[in-house]
């Protein structure tokens, strides 16, 4: 299969240390029954086969462009870099442990082609475990399975305004941001920033900027497994994955995240007028949990083994440190 001088679609994929599951990953997108694209790779430094796996693929199809960093730039930078390699007019990262169904970019692609308005075309989402089981969602009444206990809102027909609110009460979302994108929107955006959550205030952007439409039968299939992010409890170490020169008093996450969704409202007041932005936003950072994270951040700044020892006292006491009230699965991909 030849490269296309003009690929209609740019897919990236960023990955570290992925040979696990990045083989699935790049399958899946072979056999889409769309093939006007161009597919990304970005190995950030991986140590293990993922470069062996991924030249193996790339020497048997030319829409596969192969990048191997000379050192590790963190998950925000490998995943800004393949959208800064894009060259197709609609764009979508793939994280290298999920899979796709096979008519994902067709119909994400139709959709936004469809509504001019429209910036991101997004499908269901099934989680599958490390062996591609689909997890069940659980029954009627029955208590949430973890990795179902949130939802991503119906966005149709609203303002900019509200979609704000609705993104920022969301947390953020899987389904959109493995969705299929319109690039010129996208670069819009500030991207990911070196900070974890930073793909919570992209979607918030994106947002701002245009509707994101749900379409029917297209799925992702998002892997719950051990070597992903979530599972990363400590704040230091999800900030050293984020961007490994970050210093350790400088873990910032929900402070460098209120930062940033304020600076989005600024920017969106022309389409989201303030009034319509601000006033939810400050009464969803006053919520106790929130202002307790700030401060402890705070602490961290002047002392991290003392917001570490606060920390540990308040986990001894039950309340959990380093979530919030909205919890949403961050990829684990680099």
């Amino acid at each position: 299969m030849q490269h296309s001088r003009s690929p209609q679609v740019s897919l990236g994929m960023p990955v570290y240390n992925g040979e696990n599951f990045v083989a699935e990953a790049i399958r899946s997108i072979l056999e889409q029954d769309f093939d006007n694209f161009e597919l990304i790779i970005a190995d950030n430094a991986s140590t293990d086969r993922t470069a062996e796996i991924c030249l193996d693929f790339a020497a048997d199809d030319q829409r596969i462009r192969y990048v191997r960093n000379e050192r590790n730039l963190g998950a925000s930078g490998n995943y800004n870099l393949t959208f800064q390699l894009a060259r197709g007019e609609f764009f979508k990262w793939c994280a290298h442990d999920d899979f796709i169904s096979p008519n994902f970019v067709r119909l994400g692609v139709k959709a936004l082609v469809a509504d001019p308005e429209a910036v991101v075309a997004y499908g269901k989402l099934e989680y599958v475990d490390a062996n591609s089981n689909i997890i069940p969602r659980p029954a009627s009444g029955e208590p949430s399975v973890s990795v179902y206990a949130t939802t991503f809102p119906d966005m149709t027909g609203i303002t900019p305004g509200r979609r704000f609110r609705m993104l920022v009460a969301a947390g953020g979302s899987d389904n959109a941001m493995f969705g299929i994108m319109r690039r010129a929107a996208l670069a819009k955006t500030s991207l990911h920033r070196k900070y974890y959550m930073s793909d919570r205030a992209l979607l918030v952007d994106l947002a701002v900027l245009g509707k994101f439409v749900d379409v029917p039968g297209m799925t992702l299939y998002n892997r719950d497994h051990a070597g992903r992010s979530t599972k990363l409890a400590d704040k230091m170490t999800r900030s050293k994955w984020t961007n490994p020169g970050v210093k350790n008093h400088r873990c910032f996450e929900h402070l460098s995240l209120l930062s940033h969704q304020l600076e989005i409202a600024w920017k969106g007041r022309s389409v989201a007028p303030l009034h319509t932005t601000l006033p939810y936003l400050t009464v969803w950072a006053l919520h106790p949990f929130r202002v307790g994270c700030y401060v402890l951040e705070l602490i961290g700044a002047v002392s991290p083994n003392l917001r570490q020892s606060i920390g540990a006292s308040i986990r001894r006491l039950g309340v959990q440190i380093g979530k919030s009230p909205s919890v949403r699965l961050q990829k684990s991909d680099n």
